[in-house]
Order: structure tokens, then C-alpha cells, then sequence
């Protein structure tokens, strides 16, 4: 298995009451429209699920219902983190559940490449499972240089990919193909046609602009370069604004997930912020914009 192609992460759907319980029929409603949309898997649980507001027995829950859905339909990508003990725990789950491959936060208590290194190859023996390395420095605090990376590759063959999350990091992301590794592009797909020029195999964004990252993405590698540089310019204002931060990323997707009706609510997990009455009018009319011009998933 390789990395390959569109895998938006699955958004979580949670209740608007004080515990906040997952809506399971929502989240398999997700995946099943995500599938049915032509894209080429799903991820989940990541940022873009707010794993880190899961207990244990919700972690294994929802990527039990992902995996439902995606049997014998496509690959589905597992997300962990923790220290080496609590990665090597979740990694072995996932493979248990049918993961076709883990995409792997680094953890914050590493202060050495070696330390790096070793937890991957960890990780990778564990599951005996293909592994992507999430490389999101603005959220974890971990930055890996590429000498890094590439350790981490001849280190284990399962050591495959690396998702580059920092917007701008062009010279880095050419890098990162030069070494061997496969170039995945994250952070909602913002400069992926650049990402795409550098060599990247696909794009794991958000459930809201999974469709439209597919078609930017079918149309680039048929050749297709007007075309694809103007769905990608048409979903450009939308992007910007979601990608601002992680809050936006989030706000912006589930507001649009209940719009659409596939989520009953659009709340994050507590404690989190909303969007205000003048962003909530923002993202109103650049869905509405979206909408009206027939992007996928819109």
C-alpha cells in the first residue's frame, strides 16, 4: 500500500448536550458520502476528528465505524500519537480493526532525532503496517528536519510518507520527495497544486473539501492544468479562511456538514470556541458562493 490519492480525515459529529456523545449514525453517514464521492479512503481519528478529545473507548469506537464502511471499499488510514508505550498500543489496535495503514504524530516528549527514530520504528513494528509520518510543527511543537525523516526511512521499510502540514514549506516538502519518502499534503489541501509540483502522491484534507481536493487532483494528473487551476481557485477564499488556524479548520467544515444536513450539530468539543455572528455571515456566504458554483461536496 502506498499513500496515494484523496483521503479526506473523517470529522466527528457530537451531540449538543453536556456530554457530548458521539452520533454514530452521523459519523457512518459521513464516510459513506465521502466513499460515494469518489474519493480514495478515509483517515480518521486526526486533528480534523479532535482525537485529542476522546477517551480510549471512543478511539477504538469510531475506527471501528470507519472500518465498517470502508471494508472492501477502500484503505483506511488510522491516526495516533502519545509517547512510544501509548503509540505502539494504539498502533497494534489499529491494525486489529483493519487498518490499511497509520498516520503517526510525533510525540512532544522527544527532544532528539534518535528519540524520533526510534519511537517510528516502534510504531512500525508493532502494527507491521505502512506508516506516515504527520509532520504539523504548529500544532504539535515537534519540528523534524529532513535528515530526520530520511533516518526514520532507512531505519524501518515501512517508514513510507511523510504529511507535510506547514503551509509555505515548499523547499521542505521538495525535500522530503528527494529523500525517497512519499510527499502526502495536509492542512486542508492549501497549496496542494504546488504540493502536486513537488512531487506530493495525494492529500488527506477535511470531510468538507474532500470532493473538490479530488477533482482538483483528477484534473491535474490528466494533464488537465487549467482546469485544475481553476477549481482550485474557486474554492481559494474558503480555503484561506478555514486554514487560518485549527479552531477555523474545524468550525468552518462542520458548519458546512450541518448546512448540507449530514450533521445534526456543528459544535466542537467542550471546551472550544464558536464562530461569532460576523464569521458565522462569513462562512455563510462563501458556502453559499461554493454552492451555487456546483463544487463537489458543496
Amino acid at each position: 500500500m502506498t499513500f496515494e490519492g484523496v483521503r479526506p480525515v473523517l470529522h466527528l459529529p457530537f451531540a449538543d448536550t453536556p456530554e457530548q456523545p458521539i452520533i454514530e449514525d452521523e459519523l457512518a453517514g459521513l464516510a459513506e458520502r465521502m466513499l460515494d464521492q469518489g474519493v480514495d479512503g478515509l483517515a480518521v481519528p486526526q486533528l480534523a476528528s479532535e482525537a485529542w478529545t476522546l477517551t480510549d473507548a471512543e478511539r477504538e469506537r469510531v475506527i471501528a465505524i470507519a472500518a465498517e464502511v470502508c471494508a472492501e471499499r477502500a484503505p483506511l488510514i488510522v491516526g495516533l500519537d502519545g509517547t512510544t508505550a501509548v503509540a505502539v498500543h494504539r498502533a497494534r489496535q489499529a491494525a486489529a480493526a483493519g487498518a490499511a495503514g497509520l498516520m503517526v504524530l510525533p510525540p512532544r516528549q522527544a527532544t532528539s532525532p534518535d528519540q524520533l527514530v526510534r519511537h517510528y520504528v516502534a510504531v512500525a513494528d508493532a502494527a507491521d503496517l505502512p506508516v506516515m509520518v504527520q509532520d504539523s510543527p504548529q500544532v504539535t511543537g515537534v519540528r523534524l528536519d529532513v535528515d530526520t525523516l530520511a533516518r526514520m526511512r532507512e531505519a524501518h521499510p515501512l517508514v513510507l510518507a511523510v504529511k507535510s502540514e506547514i503551509p509555505g514549506a515548499g523547499a521542505k516538502a521538495s525535500a522530503i520527495h528527494a529523500s525517497g519518502l512519499e510527499l502526502v499534503a495536509g492542512w486542508g489541501g492549501l497549496h496542494y497544486l504546488e504540493q502536486l509540483a513537488r512531487g506530493a502522491v495525494g492529500c488527506f484534507p477535511g470531510c468538507d473539501l474532500g470532493p473538490a481536493i479530488k477533482a482538483i487532483d483528477l484534473a491535474a494528473r490528466a494533464g488537465r492544468e487549467d482546469e485544475a487551476q481553476a477549481r482550485y481557485r474557486r474554492i481559494l477564499p474558503y480555503l484561506s479562511l478555514a486554514t487560518a488556524s485549527l479552531d477555523l479548520l474545524l468550525l468552518t467544515a462542520k458548519r458546512h456538514l450541518r448546512r448540507s444536513g449530514v450533521f445534526s450539530t456543528e459544535v466542537l468539543r467542550a471546551p472550544a470556541r464558536t464562530l461569532d455572528r460576523r464569521e458565522s455571515q462569513t462562512v455563510d456566504a462563501l458556502l453559499d458562493e461554493l454552492s451555487a458554483a456546483g463544487v463537489p461536496g458543496f
